[in-house]
């Protein structure tokens, strides 16, 4: 990773975006926070401790798109899920429930573009004679390469095998295709949650 733009742009750049997407989208983020609000009166922001950069840990935020309270806290959101509140099935489905993650991005925690963070128990996850901890040799992304067709339906070997494909080829023009292609898979509403033998 020897690139201008990875060592030098890469981050400035995205922190920038943030702040620019933070103010445009401020009413959009408002009227979310007030509909979960009015919804059931609980938590607006659902955080939670995931890997970043070098396995450091750190508080991702998302707007909260489950009951609160709610059992079976650590099986995957699945198709039909009880747990989703209404609200969260049309945030989960348009991602907008990640959108908080730019304040994770003006922190420094995390960048536009980058591997999915992960959670401290999937990275436990062992590919027999293959290493993938180059994937965490950089910040972990709100958009990825995974996202780009497969999103949620994209098992944990193909998912760390396209971040260390994308750590060892990061450009400019590689983040832009990212973005704009899982903009358009978001859109189609395509791949929300894991298959059920994946939960």
């Amino acid at each position: 990773m020897t690139g201008i733009y990875e060592r030098y742009m890469k981050q400035k750049l995205e922190k920038s975006v943030s702040a620019v997407l933070l103010i445009l989208f401020w009413p959009l983020l408002l009227i979310i926070a007030v509909s979960i609000k009015l919804e059931d009166g609980g938590k607006v922001i659902f955080t939670q401790s995931r890997l970043g950069k070098d396995k450091k840990p750190f508080k991702i935020y998302k707007f909260r798109t489950m009951k609160e309270n709610h059992e079976n806290p650590d099986t995957r959101a699945y198709q039909g899920d009880s747990r989703i509140t209404p609200i969260g099935r049309i945030l989960r489905k348009t991602s907008l429930d990640e959108l908080p993650q730019l304040f994770n991005i003006l922190k420094g925690d995390m960048a536009i573009v980058g591997p999915r963070p992960i959670l401290e128990e999937e990275a436990e996850f062992k590919i027999e004679g293959y290493s993938y901890d180059k994937r965490f040799s950089v910040l972990p992304g709100l958009f990825c390469s995974i996202d780009m067709k497969y999103r949620a339906k994209a098992d944990r070997e193909k998912q760390f095998r396209m971040d260390v494909a994308y750590v060892e080829n990061i450009t400019l023009k590689s983040d832009f295709i990212i973005v704009i292609k899982t903009a358009v898979t978001v859109l189609k509403g395509s791949n929300v949650y894991a298959d059920p033998q994946d939960r």
